[in-house]
Parts: C-alpha cells; sequence; structure tokens
C-alpha cells in the first residue's frame, strides 16, 4: 500500500477547510479541519471509500439477516444494527478501518441468553439486552480496561470460537429440515432432531442444500464476495416462482416495514434478568473486537487503543438497541472485506451503514421475501469457514493445559447456556494465568568471570559459608509466584556467615506474599549470622518494605535502591557484603586495633 495515497486520502484540511486569515475563524477552521478530516478522506478518497462501503454493505445484508434468525426475532433488526452501528461507531473507534456491525457470535450469545423469555416479550428484552451491553462496554472503556483482553487465552478463544462454529450449524439444521426441536443444549436439540425426521418438509431441504451447492460454488469465483448474497438470492427466487409449499420465508416470523426505525427506549421491565446475558455479549464482542484492531492496522500509522474502541463499541449498542437493532461488534469477515476493498479511511464503514439504510428503505420487500432454509445453509457455511483449522491443531500440540483449556470451554459452548460458558472460559484463562505466573518461576547464580563478563549457573542447593551468592530472578512474583520462590531459594541452614543479595530490579510493587517470603528468608540467614541484601529496589517497593514493622532494614535484610545504571546497586551490595564478610572473620584484635 502506498503511504503517499494514504496521506492524501487523510488530509482533508486544505478540501473541507482552505485556509482563512479573518479574526475569530482560525479556530473554526481547525475544528473543521480536525472532524472534518475524521469524517471524510478528501475529494480523492470519497469515491474508492464509498465503493468499498458500497461493497461491504452488500455482503453484510445476509449477514445482518441470518444475525436476526440467529437471535430469534425478526432479520429486519439485524438490517437495523448494521446501520446504526457503523453509523454511531465509527467515528469514535481508535481502528480506522474496523466495521462494527452484528456478527454471528454475538447474536448467538444474546438469542440464547433470552431463551427463556416468552415470544411476546423477546423483542422488548432483546433491544433491552444491547443497550445494557452497550452500557457495560463503555463503561469498560472509560475505565481503561482494554489491557485486561490479553487475559484471555488463545486456548481458550480457540475453544470457544470453535464451539461457536460449531453451535452456528447445528442451530441451523431444524431451519433446513423445516421443523422446530425442543432440547436443553445443542447436543439434546441434534437427538430431538433425528427423533422428528417424520416432520422433515423435503421442499425445505431442497432449498437448503442448493443454497449450500450455490454458495460453496461461488466461492470459488471471481465474485466469491458475494457469495453468501447470491446462494440467498437465487433459492429464494426459486421457492417465490414456483410458489413451493412449506418453505418458510422471512415474512413469515413478522412484518418488514418500509423505512428506518424510530429511536425508542426499551422497557426497563427485567433489567435484572437481562444483566447476566448483557454482560456476556459485552464480553464476546468486546473480546471480538479487540482481535479485529490487533490485525488491523491505521492506514496513516496512528496507534490504534483498545479502550477507546471498547467506547466505540458500546457506544455502538446503545444507539443499536435504541434503534430496535441487534447487538453489534468488530466483525472479523466485513472489517477483511473492508480491508481487501482497498478502504484507506473510516468514510468506508460510515458509508456501508448508508448504503445499508437505502436498501431497507427503498427495497424492504426483497428481505421480506428471503427463503428461511437459504438464510440457515448461509450460517452453516459462515460457521464452517469459521473454524480455524490452524488455531486448533497449534492449541493442540502447545501441552495439555492449553488442550484441557480448549476442550473445557468447547465442551461448556455444546453443553451449558451460552453465558455460563463465556463464564467459565474467563475462569478457565484467569486459572491458566495464575498456574502459568506460579510455575514459571526461576532462580539463577550471578557468577563474575575472570574477563568481566557475568555468567548464568545453577543456583546451588545449599548456601555456602562465609561466601556470597548472588541470585537473579525469571517470572512473576505473585503470591503464588512468591511461594514458587521460597521453595528455590538455596538453603542457609548448614552455613555461616552466608550472604545473599537478590535482584529485584524492574519490580514496581512487592506484594505482601513477596515481602512475608523475603522476612521469613532473611530470619533463617538471620539465625546463621547471615544478611540479605536486595538490590535493584524500585522506590515504590522501598516504601512498601520500610512500612513492614517486622522488617528490619539495618539488619538481616539491607536494600539497595535502583539507579539507572543496570547493575550499578549490585555491585554497591556486593562490595558491601564483602567489606561485612572480612569484618566478621578478622581476628578481634585487628578490630579492636582499627576501631583505635
Amino acid at each position: 500500500m502506498n503511504p503517499e495515497s494514504n496521506q492524501n486520502d487523510t488530509d482533508t484540511a486544505t478540501d473541507l477547510a482552505p485556509e482563512v486569515n479573518l479574526p475569530g475563524l482560525r479556530r473554526l477552521q481547525e475544528v473543521v479541519s480536525r472532524y472534518g478530516g475524521r469524517l471524510l478522506p478528501g475529494r480523492k478518497g470519497i469515491y474508492k471509500n464509498s465503493v468499498a462501503g458500497l461493497t461491504v454493505a452488500v455482503a453484510s445484508v445476509p449477514e445482518g439477516m441470518a444475525g436476526g434468525v440467529l437471535a430469534g426475532v425478526n432479520p429486519i433488526y439485524g438490517l437495523y444494527a448494521n446501520i446504526i452501528g457503523p453509523l454511531a461507531g465509527t467515528l469514535i473507534s481508535s481502528t480506522q478501518l474496523m466495521i462494527i456491525q452484528n456478527t454471528s457470535a454475538v447474536s448467538l450469545v444474546a438469542g440464547q441468553s433470552l431463551a427463556r423469555v416468552s415470544p411476546s416479550e423477546r423483542e422488548g428484552a432483546m433491544f433491552l439486552t444491547v443497550v445494557l451491553a452497550g452500557v457495560i462496554a463503555a463503561a469498560f472503556g472509560f475505565l481503561r480496561l482494554g489491557r485486561l483482553t490479553k487475559f484471555v487465552s488463545h486456548s481458550v478463544m480457540t475453544g470457544f470460537l470453535a464451539g461457536v462454529a460449531v453451535v452456528l450449524i447445528l442451530s441451523q439444521l431444524p431451519t433446513m429440515a423445516g421443523y422446530d426441536v425442543e432440547g436443553a443444549n445443542r447436543i439434546t436439540q441434534m437427538v430431538d432432531l433425528f427423533r422428528k425426521l417424520q416432520n422433515l418438509r423435503i421442499n425445505s431441504l431442497i432449498v437448503g442444500v442448493l443454497t449450500l451447492g450455490i454458495g460453496i460454488g461461488v466461492q470459488r469465483t471471481r465474485i466469491g464476495r458475494f457469495a453468501s448474497l447470491i446462494a440467498i438470492a437465487a433459492p429464494s427466487l426459486l421457492v417465490a416462482l414456483l410458489q413451493l409449499q412449506g418453505v418458510e420465508i422471512v415474512r413469515d416470523l413478522g412484518a418488514i416495514p418500509r423505512g428506518l426505525p424510530v429511536p425508542q427506549f426499551p422497557p426497563l421491565a427485567g433489567i435484572t434478568d437481562a444483566l447476566s446475558g448483557a454482560a456476556a455479549v459485552a464480553l464476546v464482542l468486546l473480546v471480538q473486537g479487540a482481535g479485529v484492531s490487533q490485525s488491523v492496522p491505521n492506514p496513516n500509522g496512528t496507534a490504534r487503543k483498545a479502550s477507546r474502541d471498547f467506547v466505540a463499541q458500546g457506544v455502538a449498542n446503545i444507539a443499536s438497541g435504541i434503534f430496535r437493532g441487534l447487538p453489534v461488534g468488530g466483525s472479523v469477515s466485513m472489517t477483511a472485506l473492508n480491508v481487501l476493498e482497498g478502504a484507506t479511511h473510516r468514510w468506508a464503514a460510515i458509508a456501508s451503514g448508508l448504503w445499508l439504510a437505502l436498501v431497507v428503505i427503498f427495497v424492504p420487500g426483497a428481505v421480506a421475501h428471503v427463503a428461511m432454509p437459504a438464510l440457515g445453509a448461509v450460517i452453516i457455511l459462515a460457521g464452517a469457514h469459521s473454524i480455524n483449522r490452524d488455531d486448533i491443531i497449534t492449541v493442540w500440540h502447545a501441552g495439555w493445559p492449553a488442550r484441557v483449556a480448549a476442550v473445557t470451554t468447547f465442551s461448556a459452548m455444546m453443553l451449558l447456556p451460552i453465558q455460563l460458558a463465556v463464564a467459565l472460559g474467563v475462569v478457565v484463562s484467569a486459572i491458566l494465568y495464575l498456574g502459568e505466573s506460579s510455575s514459571d518461576v526461576s532462580i539463577v547464580e550471578l557468577h563474575k568471570m575472570s574477563d568481566g563478563r557475568i555468567e548464568e549457573r545453577e543456583p546451588p542447593r545449599e548456601l555456602r559459608s562465609n561466601d556470597v551468592t548472588v541470585l537473579d530472578i525469571y517470572g512473576h512474583l505473585f503470591f503464588a509466584g512468591a511461594r514458587t520462590l521460597e521453595r528455590l531459594l538455596p538453603e542457609p541452614r548448614r552455613a555461616d556467615n552466608p550472604l545473599v543479595i537478590l535482584r529485584l530490579r524492574g519490580r514496581g510493587m512487592l506484594g505482601a506474599t513477596l515481602v512475608e517470603v523475603l522476612t521469613s528468608y532473611a530470619s533463617k540467614l538471620d539465625e546463621v549470622r547471615g544478611r540479605l541484601f536486595l538490590t535493584g529496589v524500585s522506590e515504590k517497593a522501598q516504601a512498601e518494605l520500610a512500612s513492614v514493622s517486622k522488617l528490619h532494614l539495618s539488619g538481616p535484610i539491607r536494600v539497595f535502591e535502583a539507579t539507572a545504571i543496570v547493575g550499578q546497586s549490585t555491585c554497591a551490595a556486593h562490595e558491601e557484603a564483602q567489606a561485612w564478610l572480612l569484618e566478621q572473620n578478622a581476628p578481634q584484635d585487628d578490630i579492636r586495633a582499627g576501631s583505635r
């Protein structure tokens, strides 16, 4: 991609606000340039980004309608979401090319969280869930919690996404078969599906199979990006022309109104029940959005900020819920299509929402006649396409902890309500992180060689008498890691006058558990007339140690504050330790003579 062309697309100051030297208007020029540059790419880039937005809008029609099917509501609400999401969230997002739209994962989460809600109350509960999810996401952003996404392990996310893909596939088999099934989870529902094969509608199954064939075939052609749209349109047209019986269409689920919805805040009844589902929706959309942000750099080189993207997705969901739309988040597939089509500015995402609004305003009848088996088949294709075989193989070869995490999360998706599965995935990630942090702790002994270089050695199991042992630590020293360090430290019990220098450089705060471990170790050294020297200690950590009343920093523990020179505090501690040993081992007459 040519950096110069990106600069031309994003530089709009001269296009939108030519220089004005009149008094009082210079500030206005700055404001117009700043916000105009965020909204429009300038004359040279409007056409290119508008075309990219049109492609995204066309491709998002089946995506949005499929989201409505997954959520168990009118598919038109998925289109509303794909209009409002880009318009409300794009200007705030730090990731300029990210498309904020409805995704299969968030629709599935939202739909399953409302599984026990009666059909008459489902739509109101859905919109309330979307608004609450937006509030939660925005709150996460304002609290700058974007960094927390890094604590969701890759193995857990792989298991979750694989589970979502399989659930997508299984959820649409009854749609293709043309009859409803019952069951507490997807496994029992599949059992019920095969028990009721006598209810199979042949025409519905034929339409679904035809859609699968068209979708797979078109994907391998030059117009593969429109495969989903063609796969839905062709069988739906066939159903309308032949007037096939037993094939459900979108209109059967509810009326498709012309135009855009009037903003209306959803009813607050049942807000307590909706909170758990909203939290699950927020978590899924934020994790997905973070993944999109990490994979799509900004054309002008500006930094992406996860917390700001959280706020953008939160605002987009609040707006979507008020305008009767489904939940939205960073869409992996639509963002990839946006980049593929040559988008260089956030205007492409805004344009996609505007183009889709024209579709809803002028041709809602085309949406009403879409065949439901065709929609179900497209969802199945999307689910199969989203299974990342390479990620699954990588996780499987990463060891048993990664396997257990992925399999546990995947199984939870199959057997539990999705909000519980998401919560379990978070817990598994936390357990993995704490477990790895506590076990991945090691110490080495530092030895100065004759040529001045520092050699790392295996630390002794027991300390040497009248000797200085310099130790360095690798790994996190949280409460569990501190206990691991306690087991690894050399035993001072059989030594006499042992001195230990422990390097703590780069550790801002020590924590209560580590302070306790250091205190206990210093006491053991003191019992054999030894000392503990802590070097590279930060100012905060030094204050933390000084506030502990049972630590005697001038006795068994000596603290050396970190300096800008790496190793300087350790060298100072080593010199003091050697001097202390000489003093302890010198004859008493020499000591008295030295004092005189």
